[in-house]
């Protein structure tokens, strides 16, 4: 396998991961150090631990929960690497206290910086911003 194929298969999987509730390997997937601005509240830098727990919650909180990768490229600099895509993401957010739900459909702006190590890829910093609505590459 390339190793731009190995970044993105570390990004799917830490996706996978996540979505499965498999929270011990996911969060091995992420460097000690690993920060993340979100395109969700709170939108500040997230330092590692409140950034795997948000996002954690993003993949397991939402039912039906997919994902699609878009257009994804991949800059390999030593043992860095920065991988840019678009992401779309959807699924039903349920509100537990009222018994309801709203549908999320987003897409966002995706720029993930990884750092390999003696075990792999590891994701040191992630960025995404939302785009416009309906907004997709050209």
């Amino acid at each position: 396998m390339k190793e731009a194929d190995e970044v993105l298969e570390t990004i799917r999987k830490c996706f996978e991961l996540g979505r499965n509730g498999l929270f011990e390997e996911f969060t091995a997937l992420h460097a000690e150090n690993y920060t993340r601005f979100s395109d969700l509240p709170p939108l500040r830098l997230q330092e590692r631990d409140e950034a795997l727990k948000l996002k954690a919650s993003l993949l397991t909180e939402l039912v039906d929960f997919e994902y699609e990768i878009i257009n994804p490229t991949v800059e390999l600099m030593e043992d860095m690497a920065l991988a840019v895509f678009y992401m779309r993401y959807k699924g039903l957010a349920v509100n537990d206290y009222a018994f309801e739900g709203q549908m999320v459909n987003v897409t966002v702006r995706c720029s993930v910086v990884l750092q390999k190590s003696e075990h792999g890829w590891r994701i040191v910093h992630e960025h995404m911003s939302r785009t416009l609505e309906g907004l997709l590459p050209d």
